[in-house]
């Protein structure tokens, strides 16, 4: 029987077979570290905390503003995208990918993700 651990990894790893993915991680809605793909420049708990920090007060804007719980919060740069997606009362999946990718593909993948990650934590 797998742990937790490894079956939240192997969703991750689901994820990163679209290829476009530098960096993925599942986190608690608090910002700790749970598993993650990450470069070895990269550090991942910073990765982790900042994200769920950005999930976090963008959630509760639009809670404010709009009365809703987004499902996914995305920023874009230049060079890079960030999304960070709810998996349940008790999760995050945050991913980094490229700019250049199609966002339906990789919404679609981290929707299925999250629906796993919400059966499991």
């Amino acid at each position: 029987m797998s742990t937790l651990q490894e079956m939240l990894e192997e969703i991750l790893n689901d994820l990163e077979t679209t290829g476009i993915i530098k960096a993925s991680a599942i986190i608690s809605r608090n910002g700790l570290k749970m598993v993650s793909n990450t470069a070895e420049d990269m550090d991942s708990e910073a990765f982790a905390a900042l994200s769920a920090i950005l999930h976090i007060s963008a959630e509760s804007t639009i809670d404010k503003l709009c009365k809703e719980i987004p499902k996914f919060i995305f920023v874009q740069t230049d060079q890079h995208n960030l999304i960070t997606y709810s998996g349940g009362p008790n999760a995050l999946i945050i991913v980094l990918t490229d700019h250049e990718w199609n966002i339906e593909l990789i919404l679609d993948k981290i929707e299925k993700a999250a629906d796993k990650v919400k059966e499991l934590v």
